[in-house]
């Protein structure tokens, strides 16, 4: 694993004659960038940077770096004209935060430690995050078209409480698991600014539909970084939050409750796994691709009837399920 400031100097000394001065006009007038800091932007993503996009995060310091690269190719191929990065780091291995990464081949890529043989190689990936060969290529399908992914390798990785040192901007990295196994915030300690990419703190509440996703380590990565006080967060999806942090976390993690008490509602009667999907219960609706969305609030009902049987408050039935009588 390369020593940040060994990196940072490799990256500066190879690109020092790149000039990648942002005009103080762009900062607040540029339909795509807006300033967190003098040397932090958000881009914006497509859609607002709803899935299957996301934002990403641009550092212009003495080290100009891109976090993420799900915003849309035609937005990454102006930003890499205009300003060119040095660098790029993925927060995890999801599609809507990597499928640009091939338009920076030849500079370093850093990814968790977590995902580093899966990220980069849409086979692997789509492998990984679905339970069958046919989901698997509705998975790569609905990728490539709706996203511009194309396979790009990470050159190297990074790991909890990794020190990144940009010059002014600084950020620790937090592995924060639940959501995906290598899902990571980041902290710019001084500014107190956390980029929590996916604990997005969005109405929709955490997402754990994949089968190596866990609800209890989503609250545990949740109650972790909400006990370092934020004064700023960055969601991929919700973009820059300055107010009402803390109740806008205690929103985002009640959500799993309330999921809980309408399956236990829903489960006042013997109910079939089926049943529950196509009402749904996580979901509101399956607007598209709806073999992968039906798939993803299966696995995400499956974790909660999980936690419910352990708490005895449901049972395992002939049909499927029901809410535990003795417990009502």
């Amino acid at each position: 694993m390369l020593q940040v400031y060994l990196l940072t100097r490799l990256v500066h000394k190879v690109t020092q004659t790149i000039s990648v001065d942002i005009p103080p006009s762009l900062r607040y007038t540029s339909p795509v960038l807006v300033e967190i800091t003098p040397n932090i932007f958000l881009v914006e993503g497509e859609k607002r940077g709803q899935f299957p996009f996301s934002h990403s995060i641009l550092i212009h310091d003495e080290v100009t770096v891109l976090i993420d690269t799900g915003c849309g190719i035609e937005r990454l191929r102006r930003l890499k004209e205009q300003y060119p990065p040095q660098l790029i780091i993925n927060s995890h291995a999801h599609p809507d935060h990597i499928p640009g990464n091939w338009l920076f081949t030849g500079l370093p890529l850093l990814v968790p430690r977590q995902s580093f043989h899966y990220t980069g190689r849409i086979d692997n990936v789509s492998e990984r995050f679905t339970e069958s060969k046919d989901l698997a290529r509705l998975w790569r399908h609905y990728v490539r078209e709706n996203t511009g992914f194309r396979d790009a390798l990470p050159t190297d990785h990074y790991d909890e409480g990794h020190h990144f040192q940009f010059g002014s901007v600084e950020l620790v990295t937090i592995h924060s698991p639940g959501h995906t196994r290598d899902s990571y915030c980041f902290l710019e300690p001084r500014q107190e600014i956390l980029f929590s990419f996916d604990m997005d703190l969005s109405p929709f509440g955490p997402w754990y539909g994949h089968p190596e996703s866990d609800i209890d380590q989503f609250e545990a990565s949740i109650k972790r970084v909400r006990s370092l006080k934020p004064r700023v967060v960055v969601s991929s999806h919700m973009g820059i939050i300055t107010d009402s942090i803390d109740e806008r976390f205690e929103a985002y993690q009640a959500v799993v409750a309330q999921r809980d008490a309408r399956i236990l509602e829903f489960l006042s009667q013997e109910r079939s796994l089926e049943e529950m999907v196509d009402a749904p219960l996580v979901y509101n609706d399956y607007p598209f691709a709806q073999e992968l969305l039906r798939q993803w609030d299966r696995n995400m009902v499956k974790k909660h009837l999980h936690r419910l049987k352990q708490r005895d408050l449901v049972e395992k039935t002939e049909k499927g399920y029901a809410r535990t009588s003795i417990k009502l």
